[in-house]
Parts: C-alpha cells; structure tokens; sequence
C-alpha cells in the first residue's frame, strides 16, 4: 500500500474489500488498465485522496520540505500541491539497485533526480507511480533530457524484500530493470531510514494483519515527528487495488503504509520541489519543473 490511510489498516482481503476510513477500492486487473486508471482518476487531476494517516507531506521536524515550505510540523501541502524553494540537501547514500549494483548518490551529481518510495507488495498506489514514471521516462526520452535525468526509487520494505522482488515489480510495470532508467533502491533498514525518514522527510511503518503498527520499518510506530496525526472524515475517497502478481505469489501478513510523495532533486544535488501525491503529477507539469532546474532555477 502507498497511501497512508486515516488510521492502522489491514492488508487487503480480496478485490473490491474495504478498507477502515476509504470508501470501496476500484479493482485494476493489469498494467495496461492500471495505467489508464491512473490517467483518469490520479495523474493531474486534482482528484484528493486523503494521506492524513502520516503526513501530506515530509515528516515534520525542524528541517526539509515541510518546514521550509511553513506547513505545520508533520504536514504538507494538500491536495497534489507542491512546496518549492532551496529545501536542503538530498541526503547521500551508497544503495543497491534492483540488478544488485551498488549505487552511489555521488554518481548522479549534475543530474536532476525524480525520487519517489515503493513499496514491492503495494496493490495500490506504488503500481500506479511506477507505470507513471515509466511514461515520464518516455516522455524526457522524447524531450532529449533522458541523459540529465536519473529516476530513483527508495524501497520502503527493506527489511523483508530486496532485489529480487524489486526486479520482480519493476518488470510488472513496464521497466526493464536491467536498464538504468530507474534506479530502484535498497540497503540495510537503518540506512534506508536515515535516507528516506530523516534525508527526505517521508515517513513510512509496517502494518500487520489486523491493525497493528510496528515501528521497526519507520523508526517509530506513530505518527510522523511533530504530528500529522489523522483527520476524520479525510480519508474517504475510493482507493484502487492494482493486480500485482508478486505480493499473490508472496502473500505477505503485512502492508507498510508511506507518504505518496515525490522530490525533485537539482543538479546541485539539493531538494527543490516536494510533491504531496505523485500518483496526482502530469507528465506536462514534471517536465516544466525539471527543464527549469536544467536552466538553472
């Protein structure tokens, strides 16, 4: 699952099953239906799927995009909007990719970076940011900017699932992942916490069967640093279940619920947008914000 819901929520029962505080989930049987759900209802729409469970935003705390921006302390903007500006410093790191490479943040300075966070087992959102993404790669490969932009995933599971299953899902949603388009990221979970918890501000938990919430995943089994606790009534809007082959054949006990954000990062190697619903992003307005950061703004 990729959209934090309004409190601790089961992992799915079946197509069409409710989940606590959402209203009845579309079911999407396969990628090419996941994508044209996507561009109906998510991608650039101003469709509002409430993320209160965690934050709209980067966790909150005294630094990153949720503070830069003035938004309270766990929150963000709403409603797909966007916080702009000199939000810091990506963190750095040295990861492994989806092919078992090791990468390092270094390699990709002078480049801008797309950044979201996947979770392998996802049914819902993570599905339908990959195949997003992957249309925005066609989309930079037509534009001639494929060379100076890097997408990068951060694996938010990386205690239970690795290359393997995250080959596995990238396939599944149109990437060959032994190309370099996407680098699809994981690495010991602390260091996966320091770069997307405390590097990022995107708060994530793992969520058993039933409810419960660890904090082994995220750092903490509450709400994001600061709050961004959840608003009733704010999370009522339908959910899609997206087919994923790789979570039927795992059939986990287990969902890890995450901010659906999306960060651009610049050539400088310094965070300049945070975008509270990647799922909710055109092709057109990505392609503005990252020509404006290969010119220089």
């Amino acid at each position: 699952m990729s959209g934090p819901s309004a409190g601790p929520a089961s992992p799915d029962q079946g197509a069409g099953a409710d989940r606590p505080g959402r209203g009845p989930r579309a079911t999407v049987p396969g990628v090419a239906a996941a994508v044209v759900l996507a561009l109906a209802v998510g991608f650039g729409t101003g469709l509002v799927v409430g993320r209160g469970g965690i934050s709209d935003g980067p966790a909150g705390g005294g630094s990153g995009p949720a503070a830069a921006s003035g938004a309270a302390a766990g929150g963000g903007p709403a409603g797909g909007e966007g916080t702009t500006g000199d939000l810091g410093p990506a963190p750095s790191w040295e990861l492994t990719d989806q092919a078992g490479r090791t990468v390092r943040s270094s390699e990709l300075e002078g480049k801008v970076r797309v950044v979201t966070f996947l979770f392998p087992y996802c049914r819902t959102y993570c599905p339908l940011i990959a195949a997003h993404l992957r249309g925005l790669d066609g989309t930079l490969q037509a534009a001639g900017l494929a060379d100076r932009v890097q997408l990068v995933a951060f694996n938010v599971d990386p205690a239970h699932t690795g290359p393997d299953q995250m080959r596995t899902f990238l396939r599944q949603y149109g990437w060959d992942p032994d190309a370099r388009r996407m680098e699809y990221l994981t690495g010991p979970p602390d260091e996966i916490r320091r770069v997307v918890r405390d590097g990022y501000r995107v708060d994530y938990r793992r969520v058993e069967e039933g409810g419960s919430a660890g904090g082994a995943e995220g750092g903490s089994g509450g709400a994001a640093p600061g709050g961004g606790g959840a608003t009733p009534g704010a999370d009522l809007a339908p959910q899609p279940e997206v087919a994923n082959a790789l979570a039927d054949s795992a059939a986990v006990s287990y969902d890890v619920v995450h901010n659906d954000g999306l960060a651009l990062v610049g050539p400088d190697g310094r965070i300049r947008a945070y975008y509270a619903g990647a799922d909710r992003l055109s092709d057109e307005r990505l392609l503005e914000a990252i020509r404006a950061l290969l010119s220089g703004g």
